[in-house]
């Protein structure tokens, strides 16, 4: 047996398990999951056991920092919904563009590829710790357009809390990338900059026209209308740009400055 054959099937079994962990303890439903497996697949086949391990990353500070102090979140009104079980609307929404720029280094050795693969997870990470971790602040955050303040968890906002942990969250990818080589100590900082502005960019698609609705039967402003009981109606923002889709753009929109820089450089 080859050693590419070992970490092959060693990758396969490191997804399955994390994922089948993650199902049973409720940090994915049953399409999380199954999404998951797909995405997994593609890690291992087209970046090895480095890819795979940063997969992994992902998901375990993701569900970690998602499920930390959940009940809190849930009385403030900003907790994910389902017991912070991820579905396979998240898995698309942060994976998409990290999934799709390595399958096309994988099949094109493609430099620039690889760049974009590294900024848009870095950028998946450093938003959602800026998201999960941000809403715990003890000061309320502010808009990132106007700096006017607004209750923990309203799309837009950003705090110094959450400001701190998306940087981290960005810098925790690049390095571990850098560290298995796939970047070199140029991109470094690059890949930082870059997964950090993943996080900026999502705050401001928030605020300016991610989608709000109108509870019929309190008139609540939400952001998801099965929050409402008696139906909602869409009152502001674009229609289609719900959080999943502010998540796929923003990750999209670094993928593609990425290949940009790595082209320049």
């Amino acid at each position: 047996m080859t050693a590419d054959l070992v970490n092959t099937l060693a990758g396969l079994a490191v997804v399955l398990t994390v994922g089948s962990a993650g199902y049973f303890n409720r940090s994915i439903d049953l399409s999380g999951f199954i999404a998951g497996l797909l995405v997994g697949v593609i890690f291992v086949l087209g970046g090895g056991l480095p890819a795979t391990f940063m997969l992994i990353t992902f998901f375990l500070v993701g569900s970690a920092f998602t499920k930390y102090k959940y009940g809190l979140k849930e009385e403030l009104g900003a907790a994910e919904l389902k017991g912070g079980a991820r579905t396979w609307r998240n898995v698309a929404a942060n994976l998409f563009f990290p999934t799709f720029m390595l399958l096309i280094h994988s099949l094109t050795s493609w430099e620039p590829a690889m760049l974009a693969f590294v900024s848009s997870l870095a950028g998946a990470l450093s938003d959602t710790l800026g998201s999960e971790i941000g809403v715990l602040s003890a000061d309320p955050p502010i808009m990132i357009h106007t700096m006017r303040r607004v209750p923990p968890g309203t799309s837009g906002a950003v705090s110094t809390l959450g400001t701190l942990a998306s940087l981290i969250g960005a810098v925790l990818i690049a390095i571990e990338a850098f560290s298995f080589s796939m970047i070199g100590i140029i991109q470094l900082p690059l890949t930082v900059a870059l997964g950090f502005s993943c996080s900026l960019i999502d705050s401001l698609l928030g605020a300016l026209l991610q989608v709000r609705y109108k509870c019929i039967e309190d008139n609540r402003i939400v952001e998801d209308p099965s929050l409402c009981n008696g139906g909602a109606r869409p009152v502001r923002g674009v229609r289609w740009l719900d959080n999943h889709a502010v998540n796929l753009t923003s990750t999209g929109v670094i993928a593609l400055i990425s290949i940009v820089v790595g082209i320049a450089l």
